[in-house]
């Protein structure tokens, strides 16, 4: 029998599960967000690197309760059936991670909500509850994926990856399949393997599914 196509398939977070940029949103309720448009707004300009405007961000978040964070995230809405998607893709022998510039926080709380097993992240401290300034940005998806696929040993050409954003385009470049999922930016589209647009994740686990049974049919 041939081994499947994909061993792995790793999701963006923000506008891919979230429909929205889950911490944008949340600064909202949390008083920042004024001040954390300023950073995005100063990146957007290029007067500061990705790195610079994640880890400016992110240090908005020093001194607040955990629980406080994640209570405003649970509100921004998201994609349907994500569970069900993550456990068909489980089924099919497939390891469902995350590969996001949010922080390992955030995924803790997607993985425990939605069974994903593992994820690519920037690393943000917690202590007690509360967000401490120990912050590790990962401006650079593409250079966080290889990481985790040598230290699983997972071949990067057996990887799909789900994404929507400009960084997800260099991930797309070095993984053996992608999806670009419900963006209107061209040259995300360009990038992908495959666009498509959906509100719910069974779309994007049946796609797979259909891949990954072509190849095996051809093989």
């Amino acid at each position: 029998m041939n081994p499947p196509t994909f061993v792995q398939v790793s999701f963006d977070v923000d506008k891919t599960l979230f429909r929205e940029p889950a911490l944008t949103r949340a600064t909202r309720g949390l008083g920042i967000g004024k001040k954390w448009d300023a950073i995005d707004e100063l990146y957007e300009k290029k007067r500061i690197t990705l790195r610079q405007a994640l880890l400016q961000q992110f240090q908005l978040l020093v001194g607040m309760k955990l629980e406080d964070v994640l209570a405003e995230v649970s509100k921004v809405p998201m994609m349907r059936n994500i569970r069900e998607a993550v456990d068909k893709l489980l089924g099919l022998g497939l390891s469902v991670i995350l590969c996001t510039d949010n922080p390992d926080f955030l995924c803790q709380y997607l993985v425990e909500q939605f069974g994903f097993r593992g994820f690519v992240s920037s690393k943000v401290a917690v202590k007690n509850g509360v967000i401490i300034d120990d912050i590790e940005p990962l401006p650079d998806k593409r250079l966080g994926i290889r990481k985790y696929c040598a230290w699983m040993s997972i071949p990067l050409s057996k990887t799909l990856h789900v994404g929507d954003g400009l960084n997800d385009v260099p991930v797309f470049r070095v993984v053996g399949y992608s999806i670009a999922l419900n963006t209107n930016l061209e040259k995300v589209r360009r990038a992908a393997s495959h666009q498509m647009e959906t509100d719910d994740l069974l779309d994007v686990y049946k796609h797979i599914q259909s891949e990954m049974s072509n190849t095996k049919s051809v093989n």
